[in-house]
């Protein structure tokens, strides 16, 4: 059996708390006029699953009474994000991602981000070598079926030619999409969530960079005596 890991970025490999969060905050600020608390903001994001940010800047403009186009929002989201990406701070080091090298399995990854924000921050954390098959916001044409669609996921697994892979999210929408995928596709993923964000039901959680790293070598053992 062919087997792999595969990692979402945001919450996971990379703190976007300073970031991506803020850069919602700020936008939902420009079109509302008013100061939001930043928990509130999370709490939105988070509780209602919404994977892209654009989407959950304009949920949160929604809940607080107002209005704008996606169109609107993505230009000053983009605008928001480029003052705050200096924020960013790894999670996960580079040192993790050596001994995971070491395991001899492909790894992968799966996320939301628009390209050119995953390549600057992969330049800037030097990942790039790490990591046999990246899919991201702009590898597959139809949005609808990007992460968080399981589409996405399968998508990557295919890539990356493993029969097995273990998915490592943060997320209520990582979860799903795994449920989701376990629905739709025969291949077995297996999903870790990473951190006490949001706490899906029935699913191994890890809270440091240790723990994820005995959790991912387990999982792959456990497959070598099916």
């Amino acid at each position: 059996m062919r087997k792999g890991l595969i990692f979402d970025v945001d919450g996971v490999i990379i703190d976007v708390s300073h970031s991506y969060h803020y850069a919602i905050k700020n936008t939902a600020e420009r079109f509302l006029s008013k100061d939001l608390d930043i928990d509130l903001v999370r709490e939105i994001k988070f509780k209602k699953g919404i994977n892209n940010d654009y989407l959950a800047t304009l949920e949160v403009i929604k809940t607080f009474g107002g209005s704008a186009s996606l169109e609107e929002v993505v230009e000053v989201f983009n605008q928001e994000y480029e003052k705050l990406k200096e924020m960013e701070r790894l999670i996960l080091s580079r040192d993790f991602f050596k001994k995971l090298r070491d395991l001899k399995v492909p790894l992968g990854i799966l996320t939301g981000r628009p390209r050119q924000d995953l390549k600057d921050a992969f330049d800037r954390f030097e990942l790039w070598e790490f990591f046999d098959v990246v899919v991201d916001d702009d590898t597959i044409e139809q949005p609808s079926l990007r992460k968080p669609n399981p589409y996405a996921l399968n998508f990557c697994v295919e890539r990356m030619n493993i029969d097995y892979a273990v998915y490592v999210g943060d997320s209520l929408a990582d979860y799903q999409m795994v449920e989701g995928f376990k629905k739709q596709y025969t291949k077995r993923v297996d999903y870790i969530h990473f951190g006490d964000r949001v706490l899906p039901p029935s699913v191994k959680v890890v809270r440091s960079e240790e723990e994820l790293f005995q959790a991912l070598k387990e999982a792959l053992q456990n497959q070598e005596e099916v």
